[in-house]
């Protein structure tokens, strides 16, 4: 953000509803502390106006010191803050700003109060690239964190790196870091790396400097560490959006990250006054994590360490809800990105979750040389607590609008510069909000902030937060994460680890407690969807096409048996179908049913048959067919159901079979059958030399008889073969063997065959040799 030559304009001076007693709750945290680490991410170089300031605020007024590095060296003396008053600390960039990339720097700046708990804040200002961040104390520190950062809008200069920061708070430190893109000193995308750090080191993190296609986005980088660490990202400077528009500017973004045990699960978001729209991302933190943008009507389902961008117009205040915790950023596009008219330029704040609401909050809009006219603070809250928000003492229910479909409802009120005081008297009911400013006359100028929330540590079991439920599809078996910040944990079925595998419907519910007391429970119901699938029962059509099958429309998708994939199929054949559908909740189902296509079919044991055994039997296969009449062609007819036909006579016949069915369909179909003549008959003499071709060889005559089946063997009177043959085409011709001729005589013969219906037959005789 190009924003603010003081501090003091983007705090705000005290949480009120922050009680006395509240160190009694373990897991009660805030912004609110007395020992915090603050480290300062490197900002755009070349320009004499840069500088670093720390802000310090109390409702009680306290005294605090400033050190930085592993050896606590002073940054000056003693310092004290007035009750509900601020002071401003300034710092040499060029001794504690972070320099380059992945090399320890002794820049960890510690600020201990020691008298009462205060507020901190950072600022990293040049001159058109600026920004502040929140510092948590130290006992709201982590030990996992992902980025939050900016695609660069790439430059042939090394000012539009993303990058993060982190600061030790304790000595041997062990860290462990997994960039999402490859680092400016080599170091590979989604491959960890360890650092070591002692207390009061800091350890800068940049994508590539040195090439500017490597100017990537660090968002999802994974950090854990051993001990408590403080953690920062953002972008050296960016535009947001990082293409799209011309006359773009540059700014530094700056912000401490919340650790993962403290994100949430449903985020309310307000658009910013004047702006058309609002850039936002969302990061998660666990596989498999479902987010619905109530705004777009849109679920998308993001894995560990990945984000999806998305925008808002200016009329969709919308809730994001999530079935496993997530980090939420709102960013405010350049100015040019709205058009020459647009206000504001990039800054970005880390929205809260509902569950992190505070009941009141003194904060500051700050005036500046640029911002002087232009300030918004963004309300949300309850529907039912909208009568007892108070800003400055006054009623602002009027500027309130319910979120669709909710029971919060938000405000985005003009104020003016200086101190202001947000209030409800219901501690219960609580707020979230959200300050901002912009530059007057197209300055491009602008801020924004939170105004105050808690870091409370959240147990959420994966589920919908509409209602506490998680489904899953009948015969799965899921996985309940109730995460791993707890270390002890009591499940409801008895278990004690952090998850649990379930298959059952029914609530499950978690209580899980840490070392130092903090003692949380969740539930979620599992309902179990088993969705069912019904093509009905088995049916029959007169003609192909007229029966068409319908999975119904609670299914997103189909796979029928062919692989089609409509939710109807239209039958055109007798067969099985079957279809698979799958639910919008990943769940499936399937049935199948039998169809008949009427269509009269049937089979006969003959289509050629001898004279000898003329019976044809015929088989009727139509399915659901009740009544049948068959036409044999010879002028008989049956109403068997499979006949048999006594033929009469040598000839060919036309059978017909007419078939009625269960659902009164008539068809026909037809066949032929050919009856034939049987004879094998032989001659009873042969004369090798004869003129007459027909006496030349001793032949058989056949007619009926099946030629694969067929043998013809001659003997002489001693009983040795002479002949044989296979073919009942090939005749003896009066020779031997061994091919001399035989001496004239009388000779037995043998034929063994089969006719065309594959009867068995056996014949043999004489036959006179003649020379």
């Amino acid at each position: 953000m190009k924003k603010l030559f003081l501090i003091v304009g983007m705090i705000f001076l005290f949480i009120s509803s922050v009680l006395a007693d509240e160190s009694l709750d373990p897991c009660h945290y805030s912004t609110e502390g007395t020992d915090f680490w603050i480290g300062f991410m490197q900002n755009r170089s070349n320009h004499p106006n840069h500088y670093l300031e720390i802000t310090v605020t109390s409702r009680f007024g306290s005294d605090f010191t400033l050190t930085y590095g592993p050896n606590e060296i002073p940054i000056g003396g003693n310092y004290s803050v007035e009750a509900n008053k601020s002071i401003i600390v300034p710092i040499d960039f060029n001794l504690l700003e972070s320099m380059g990339s992945e090399t320890p720097e002794n820049k960890g700046i510690h600020l201990v109060s020691k008298t009462n708990p205060v507020n901190v804040y950072a600022l990293n200002y040049r001159t058109q690239s600026s920004d502040v961040a929140v510092i948590y104390p130290t006992e709201s520190l982590g030990k996992e964190y992902f980025a939050m950062c900016y695609t660069p809008r790439r430059t042939s200069t090394n000012e539009s790196n993303s990058e993060f920061l982190i600061v030790a708070s304790e000595d041997n430190t062990t860290v462990s870091v997994t960039p999402s893109i490859n680092t400016d000193q080599g170091k590979s995308a989604n491959v960890p790396f360890i650092v070591q750090l002692n207390k009061g080191q800091s350890y800068q993190v940049q994508s590539m400097n040195n090439v500017v296609a490597g100017q990537g986005d660090l968002t999802g980088s994974f950090v854990s560490a051993n001990k408590p660490i403080a953690f920062f990202s953002g972008s050296k400077a960016t535009t947001i959006p990082n293409s799209g528009y011309t006359n773009f500017s540059y700014d530094h973004l700056f912000e401490q990250m919340p650790p993962t045990s403290t994100w949430g699960k449903e985020f309310y978001v307000v658009p910013l006054k004047q702006k058309v729209k609002d850039t936002y991302r969302v990061l998660a933190a666990e596989d498999g994590t479902n987010v619905t943008i109530e705004g777009l009507n849109r679920t998308i389902t993001i894995n560990k360490g990945k984000f999806f961008e998305f925008e808002l117009t200016s009329s969709q205040a919308s809730r994001v809800i999530s079935t496993k915790r997530v980090l939420l950023a709102q960013y405010c596009r350049s100015q040019r990105a709205d058009g020459n008219t647009g206000v504001g330029d990039p800054f970005m704040i880390v929205l809260s979750p509902v569950v992190q609401k505070v009941s009141d909050v003194t904060f500051v809009a700050y005036k500046s040389a640029k911002v002087e006219n232009i300030f918004y603070v963004n309300i949300i809250t309850l529907t039912s607590e909208v009568g007892n928000i108070l800003l400055d003492g006054s009623g602002i229910s009027s500027y309130f609008a319910a979120f669709p479909n909710s029971r919060y409802s938000y405000a985005q009120v003009a104020t003016n510069a200086g101190p202001h005081r947000l209030y409800n008297p219901n501690e219960d009911g609580g707020f979230l909000a959200y300050m901002y400013g912009f530059g007057d006359f197209g300055d491009t100028e602008s801020y924004g902030y939170g105004v105050g929330y808690n870091l409370d540590i959240q147990l959420d079991i994966e589920g919908d937060i509409k209602d506490d439920t998680l489904v899953i599809c009948k015969g799965d078996i899921h996985e309940l994460d109730a995460g791993n910040y707890f270390n002890s944990y009591e499940w409801s079925t008895g278990k004690t680890g952090s998850t649990i595998m379930v298959s059952e419907e029914g609530w499950y519910t978690v209580t899980a407690s840490t070392l130092l007391g903090c003692k949380k429970s969740d539930r979620v119901y599992v309902k179990v969807n088993d969705p069912q699938m019904d093509l009905g029962e088995d049916t029959g059509s007169c003609y192909p096409g007229e029966i068409v099958l319908d999975a119904g429309p609670e299914f997103e998708t189909y796979l029928w048996q062919d692989g089609t994939t409509n939710r109807t199929f239209t039958v055109l054949e007798t067969g099985d179908y079957t279809v698979t559908g799958i639910n919008k909740r990943g769940c499936k189902a399937s049935d199948i049913v039998h169809v008949t296509v009427f269509d009269p079919v049937f089979s006969q044991n003959y289509e050629v048959a001898s004279e000898l055994h003329p019976d044809i039997s015929f088989f009727n296969e139509t399915e659901r067919a009740v009544s049948f009449l068959w036409d044999f062609g010879d002028g008989e007819k049956s109403t068997e159901e499979n006949p048999v036909h006594h033929y009469k006579a040598i000839g060919e016949y036309k059978v017909v079979l007419q078939a009625t069915s269960d659902f009164i369909c008539i068809d026909t179909i037809s066949s032929w059958v050919k009856i034939i003549p049987f004879t094998l008959a032989t001659p009873n003499a042969f004369r090798p030399d004869s003129d007459i071709p027909e006496n030349k060889v001793f032949l058989p005559i056949t007619l009926g008889i099946n030629p694969e089946k067929y043998k013809l063997r001659i003997f002489n009177r001693l009983g040795s073969t002479v002949f044989e043959t296979n073919n009942p085409e090939t005749g003896w011709d009066g020779k031997m063997r061994n091919g001399t001729l035989s001496e004239p005589g009388v000779f037995v013969w043998i034929v063994q065959y089969s006719d065309v219906q594959g009867f068995g037959h056996q014949q043999k005789g004489t036959v006179m040799l003649v020379r």
